[in-house]
């Protein structure tokens, strides 16, 4: 089997039809413990955690077949809310039935709240996103980017599995993207360079919203095929045009 990356993927080709996606994330000092600079239960933590690689996998065309956790705290009481959270997330990601196993430290008292999730998907090889794209592409942004405390305030308008689910499957879609800690702005330029195309802006990628961190994945970059911009804004009118991408 080989093995190669794709942004922040590990893909490994199963033959020739089927690859084994792995996507992870961590999180420290958030959560109910004596050092935590981000006071919240760990249960939430925990989710916005496995939020990221199973959106990362959604976006990617990937199908979730099994989460691992790492929590570097205690079972109980900490890693308990951990697996309670993940468990929860997996729920709102349509997949509770995948198999959830991990590990906790039992053996050393910790004073901050420390998170890992690794989620393994498997997708079909022939995926839009790794398929070099011709013309011009429009790129949206779906989201708002929140981190830390701001990510709490607004944890009810955070958008949805279903969403992104409704977006992937729109015929003018060829990539999608999750926003992470580097910003809206360093995640186009990995998209343009995914495609080797050229970045000529249409909203300004230089502000400061464009480059602070996102978060657990609070931002989506859409990219579609320019000439179905109308049907693609019809149908999800409240995106925002970010740039354009035009591929030599």
């Amino acid at each position: 089997m080989a093995g190669k990356r794709f942004r922040d993927l590990s893909i490994v080709e199963l033959d020739a039809h089927n690859t084994l996606v792995i996507a992870c994330d961590c999180s420290a000092g958030i959560g109910e413990k004596e050092l935590d600079t981000v006071l919240i239960d760990p249960a939430i933590t925990a989710a916005y955690s496995a939020r990221v690689p199973l959106l990362e996998l959604l976006c990617f065309g990937a199908d979730s077949l099994t989460v691992v956790d790492t929590i570097g705290n205690e079972m109980t009481p900490t890693a308990d809310r951990v697996i309670l959270g993940i468990q929860r997330e997996l729920e709102k990601a349509g997949v509770a039935d995948i198999p959830l196993n991990g590990s906790t430290e039992d053996n050393m008292p910790t004073k901050t709240t420390s998170i890992g999730v690794t989620v393994i998907g498997k997708a079909h090889q022939n995926n839009a996103a790794t398929t070099k794209a011709t013309g011009v592409l429009l790129v949206y942004q779906l989201g708002k980017p929140y981190v830390g405390e701001e990510v709490k305030k607004h944890l009810a308008t955070i958008f949805s599995y279903d969403l992104v689910r409704k977006i992937r499957r729109n015929k003018a879609v060829v990539d999608m993207l999750p926003v992470g800690s580097r910003g809206v702005r360093y995640e186009m330029v990995q998209m343009a360079e995914t495609h080797r195309a050229k970045i000529e802006e249409v909203a300004d990628l230089g502000t400061a919203d464009k480059n602070q961190s996102a978060g657990p994945a609070t931002v989506i970059l859409v990219a579609i095929i320019e000439s179905k911009q109308k049907q693609f804004e019809q149908a999800f009118p409240k995106m925002t045009l970010l740039a354009k991408l035009r591929v030599s």
